[in-house]
């Protein structure tokens, strides 16, 4: 009896970081990016976010094999010391299938990717876990294992995000950022300085009638975004965080950047992979790897 308490308190301390982590998930560097219980706050759409706001932000860097190291490629958002989560179609797409670990490695602690801001943290990736059922933005998620873990620390620019413990439909929640370093138009370069744009949550339905005939809205996705394309997500921001205000006054990973028609293209919201329909799936990956060390 007692080696299955200490099984079960080393799998929870796998799972969940340092009880630091815990108690600071969603909780921003910054106070002017904190949502206080019971108010909106006020964010700024499709603009330079402020210093610190997201701190649970990645940057998922990749040397290619064959055209070397292109430097930013994805985004992906820290949900424990150990563990984050990105989009399954950055690692595998039509134009390469890369779950090869030592070609990535995630940046955290970063605003200025022009400027060497000395919070950053570069970390190897580990392991890399894809949805097993991924294909054609279905399934569109995946884990990936950090070779040490991070140092939350006091005064650190990192920390995790919250994990939502139930769904969040489009009528429950009136503040939700999307934030990354993609381009600002759908020919220009990537953003050197994290963005972020707020986004109204919409009903599944309307993405279903958008994207009909070129994906099946499931239940695995979450529709948000401006119909009159006044911002959006872009390329580049792909597998980064769509987080919610809580009426606790924390932050909740609600969704992560999937797909889009373009970049802001009016009449047509983007689609995000919903986090709370894959929290089991995360909980028993992250489980299956504790056990097989």
């Amino acid at each position: 009896m007692d080696n299955q308490l200490h099984v079960m308190l080393l799998l929870l301390t796998a799972m969940c970081g340092s009880m630091s982590t815990v108690q600071e998930c969603g909780t921003s560097v910054r106070r002017s990016r904190q949502p206080r219980v019971g108010s909106l706050g006020r964010i700024i759409r499709g603009k330079q976010s402020v210093r610190g706001a997201w701190p649970w932000q990645v940057s998922l860097q990749l040397l290619h094999p064959q055209f070397g190291f292109l430097g930013h490629w994805c985004g992906g958002v820290l949900i424990s010391s150990e563990w984050l989560l990105t989009a399954a179609h950055c690692i595998s797409n039509d134009l390469f299938n890369l779950p090869l670990p030592a070609l990535w490695t995630a940046v955290l602690g970063d605003w200025d990717q022009d400027v060497e801001e000395y919070s950053e943290q570069r970390i190897q990736i580990e392991k890399i876990i894809l949805h097993e059922r991924f294909h054609n933005f279905q399934h569109d998620i995946a884990l990936m294992k950090l070779s040490q873990p991070v140092k939350l620390i006091a005064g650190s620019r990192i920390r995790s995000v919250c994990l939502p413990s139930k769904r969040i439909t489009h009528n429950q929640t009136d503040l939700c950022i999307a934030t990354g370093w993609g381009r600002d138009s759908e020919d220009g370069p990537l953003s050197s300085k994290l963005l972020e744009s707020r986004v109204p949550v919409h009903d599944n339905a309307v993405c279903r009638k958008k994207y009909q005939h070129a994906v099946n809205i499931r239940s695995g996705h979450l529709c948000a975004g401006h119909l009159d394309g006044s911002s959006g997500t872009c390329v580049g921001d792909s597998g980064g965080p769509l987080q919610c205000a809580s009426t606790d006054g924390k932050w909740v990973l609600v969704g992560i950047t999937s797909f889009g028609s373009g970049c802001a293209k009016p009449g047509y919201p983007d689609v995000y992979t919903r986090l709370s329909y894959y929290v089991p799936w995360i909980k028993s990956k992250i489980k299956r790897t504790f056990l097989s060390n």
